[in-house]
């Protein structure tokens, strides 16, 4: 059975947050927008429960996690603008680790 720990670090955090900018996908780690997360920092953060933060300050939970060419991606579902009972799936990316 394979297992996730929590490390020392993670004590007492009931989550990570995930910010975004409006009209773009990246993963940022602060409120001001400036630091983007990285591949497994986002990672980390999926998988000890982020919540993603969106431009009007509306939480949502991720619902996917993958990495493709060292980009991590976190997937969410956002509502639809369009039609009240329709939702889109979209997604934050990470940089590469170096």
């Amino acid at each position: 059975m394979a297992k996730i720990y929590d490390d020392a670090k993670d004590k007492n955090v009931a989550a990570v947050l995930v910010y975004k900018k409006t009209s773009q996908t990246k993963a940022y780690k602060d409120a001001d927008l400036t630091i983007q997360y990285t591949t497994s920092e986002l990672q980390d953060a999926f998988i000890k429960g982020a919540i993603i933060v969106l431009e009007d300050e509306s939480m949502v939970k991720p619902i996917k996690f993958d990495i493709s060419s060292d980009i991590g991606s976190i997937y969410y579902i956002k509502p639809n603008g369009t039609t009240a009972t329709s939702a889109d799936i979209a997604s934050l990316v990470s940089v590469a680790d170096e």
